[in-house]
């Protein structure tokens, strides 16, 4: 089974989109779940979650009952997953249920592999996106991509798969925001994990407002590379001891 986490918060007007287009590409292909984990939402977007055909079915709603935030809601989605696999995706439909169809497609292919990543810039498959978030975004995954000596550049691409039994290895994690779409990969990458990069489709969102704001962001995701790059020595270190 995959189990797709997707946070909200106001989403009422994006939502039903969101569900309907997954359902109709992944239904009778294969067996997945999709896990919303709603931020106290003061909209309708329960509302038009619950009216779904397919709610109680194979969409699942859960409140995120503990410190609100983007990347404690994942956390929460993780709990109640029951799938193997796992994928984030944004409930704006920015990421594409297609390209989720090919994440898993590669990973059920190789047991070899714990996760992909998708990598929006590899052909340039971006609609709408911001201009100075473009330039911080290419410069901080390329200092990102120099640092850790690898040949990915997409860390903060939220749209990845992970199996599961990877994600719970890894923990814990500390990211109450945005900032866990860096520390999944990053822990991912200096743990030694296996990952196949494959490109996706990204578009800039249709209704409401990002909640991603930039100078706390920068400050936040700095924060968290820091943090990953002490627990790589302390991960290596261990390595070597047992070793």
């Amino acid at each position: 089974m995959l189990s797709i986490i997707i946070p909200t918060f106001q989403e009422e007007k994006s939502i039903e989109k969101t569900l309907n287009s997954i359902c109709s590409v992944l239904k009778n292909k294969i067996v997945f779940e999709i896990i919303i984990i709603d931020d106290k939402s003061k909209d309708e977007t329960f509302a038009v979650i619950s009216n779904h055909p397919e709610y109680n079915k194979t969409i699942f709603f859960y409140l995120n009952d503990s410190k609100p935030g983007f990347g404690n809601s994942i956390v929460k989605g993780v709990y109640f997953s029951k799938g193997t696999y796992i994928t984030i995706m944004m409930a704006d439909l920015s990421d594409s249920p297609q390209d989720l169809l090919k994440y898993y497609n590669v990973i059920v292919s190789d047991k070899s592999i714990d996760c992909v990543f998708g990598d929006r810039w590899v052909k340039n498959s971006i609609k709408n996106y911001p201009i100075l978030k473009r330039i911080i975004n290419r410069t901080g995954n390329n200092f990102l991509k120099r640092i850790l000596k690898t040949d990915y550049s997409d860390f903060t691409n939220s749209f990845k798969l992970y199996k599961k039994e990877s994600i719970l290895m890894i923990e814990p994690i500390i990211s109450n925001h945005f900032s866990i779409t860096l520390e999944l990969p990053l822990k991912m990458i200096t743990r030694g994990f296996n990952y196949v990069v494959i490109p996706n489709k990204w578009e800039n969102r249709e209704h409401g407002i990002s909640n991603m704001k930039i100078l706390n962001s920068i400050f936040t995701y700095s924060l968290i590379t820091i943090y990953c790059l002490i627990d790589k020595y302390f991960w290596n270190k261990r390595y070597v001891n047992k070793t």
